[in-house]
């Protein structure tokens, strides 16, 4: 038996606040348990062609009026600090068949895009009992309803432009709730350049001797007075305090009754408001593919490029002639389905960034959502994946000047005599949904869900010893790194107040 008053599980950016807050307030007996060989948790920086480095987890400050971790880096000498830029740059938008339609004088995509937001709003403002529909559903509602007063073009590609929403929320349209759709900034985005170095700033805050890495919980058992704490290793740790701050993907299988890895076993079990705020709450798989290049050959532009789905030319027509809503709704439905076996890439919205813009590097890194991600994450073979998405990155290289088709250099066998040619010599992909101790990337709302319910079920409870941190456990900054951020604080000062 181990003695601690403290215990962290999860070395992420909440467990490194945590404990890094505790040892400030002048703790001195506190464990960090890791499952993973490395800490950071969701923030990974991996190292690429010539030693280029990507954050294949979060990459922004998101909200810089009022992100609490921003605030600090900016307090900080510059050498201590991890670079930023700002990149909220308007995007480019191509379709594979009409090419550009950004900033069309015609089609005026940006502002209906705000506007049909807005529509999505108000369906919910003006009736607070009103179902809460998915996203595809409310988009088809709102063609259906303005029709008149849309152009046959501006029906078409509507649709598609709107799916950039899947890119925030890590889902698809389909599965995405319209009611918690809106994300309002407070403040510019400032792409990171890398997060390793704040991951590694808040860890030298933390003694070595309270880090243990590769080391599972198994059990947590709260007797009323002390927690006790089992770990792979057959040890026990006695604490007063446990802070939970695993992703809400795994704190989920606490609730099931089968074993798996990473499953940590709560006695007594999660209480009822837990149990049921998990009811009402889900998951979603932000990923990323990341192509490097030999040189840029494109322009350097604009930060942000958009890749639509593929819209039905037909589209249009179809709803102009609809005469029952649900009747139209399903129809579309029925001719949207995903063909992956097809390797169609053109049926998903892709962003993406252009790294040349801000670092000079020739390196496009993508986002894409569930179904994709988890589609794509499956795939170990570097060509197939350079295959899938080979007719979108030439379009999108055309659409930045570039006409030549891309030659694929991965064993650095060629030798290079077209200087305007793409050479692409390397793909990195995230594998977060098959992360046993991730799942996913962050929490995101189905039709139903209430996010607040699971916030208030995990933070409310001011006698419990088990204690949960994370981007699920707060809404003021949700699904964000300085959300985590900020938990972690709020539970290191919650217990340091208690044991005061």
């Amino acid at each position: 038996m181990i003695e601690n008053q403290v215990v962290i599980i999860g070395a992420g950016i909440a467990g490194l606040k945590a404990a890094s807050e505790l040892y400030k307030r002048g703790f001195k007996s506190c464990t960090i348990l890791e499952a993973r060989d490395r800490i950071g948790g969701r923030l990974h920086t991996v190292t690429g062609y010539q030693n280029r480095r990507y954050d294949l987890g979060a990459s922004w400050h998101h909200d810089t009026l009022v992100n609490g971790l921003f605030l600090e880096e900016l307090n900080l000498p510059e050498d201590q600090r991890a670079s930023f830029v700002f990149d909220d740059d308007s995007m480019v938008v191509f379709d594979a068949e009409k090419g550009r339609v950004d900033q069309d004088p015609e089609m005026v995509l940006e502002i209906l895009l705000e506007e049909l937001v807005k529509y999505s709003q108000l369906h919910f403002f003006e009736d607070l009992s009103a179902q809460d529909l998915n996203y595809f559903q409310m988009v088809v509602k709102y063609l259906y309803e303005r029709r008149g007063l849309l152009t046959n073009d501006q029906i078409r590609f509507l649709p598609q432009v709107a799916r950039f929403m899947e890119l925030w929320h890590g889902i698809d349209w389909k599965s995405q709730s319209s009611k918690c759709l809106e994300i309002a900034h407070q403040g510019r985005n400032a792409l990171v350049l890398n997060y390793d170095k704040i991951v590694r700033r808040i860890a030298s805050e933390i003694p070595e001797s309270w880090l243990q890495l590769s080391t599972e919980v198994k059990e947590v058992r709260n007797d009323g007075k002390n927690v006790l704490v089992t770990i792979d290793k057959g040890e026990t740790i006695s604490c007063k305090y446990v802070i939970v701050t695993v992703p809400q993907s795994i704190l989920a299988h606490s609730l099931q009754p089968e074993p798996r890895v990473g499953k940590i076993e709560f006695i007594p079990p999660l209480n009822v408001n837990i149990q049921d705020a998990f009811k009402k709450t889900h998951y979603g798989a932000l990923g990323k593919v990341v192509f490097e290049f030999d040189d840029c050959c494109w322009s350097t532009e604009r930060s942000r490029i958009l890749s639509l789905g593929k819209s039905s030319s037909n589209l249009s027509q179809r709803v102009r002639e609809a005469r029952d809503l649900s009747l139209l709704v399903e129809e579309l439905d029925a001719n949207t389905k995903y063909q992956f076996e097809r390797g169609d890439s053109w049926n998903f919205p892709l962003l993406f960034v252009n790294m040349v813009k801000h670092t000079g590097i020739p390196s496009f890194v993508m986002l894409m959502a569930n179904p994709l991600t988890k589609y794509i994450e499956s795939m170990n073979d570097k060509g197939k994946i350079f295959e899938f998405f080979t007719p979108v990155l030439e379009n999108l290289l055309k659409t930045l000047g570039c006409a030549e088709p891309i030659v694929k250099d991965f064993e650095n066998k060629l030798v290079k005599s077209n200087k305007k040619a793409p050479i692409l010599k390397n793909i990195v992909t995230t594998n977060w949904t098959r992360d046993d101790y991730a799942l996913g990337a962050y929490s995101a709302c189905e039709p139903g869900d209430d996010p607040m319910d699971l916030v208030l079920a995990l933070t409310e409870n001011q006698t419990s010893l088990v204690r949960f941190a994370g981007e699920h456990t707060i809404m003021d900054g949700a699904g964000c790194v300085y959300g985590a951020w900020q938990s972690g604080k709020r539970e290191a000062d919650f217990i340091a107040d208690k044991l005061a």
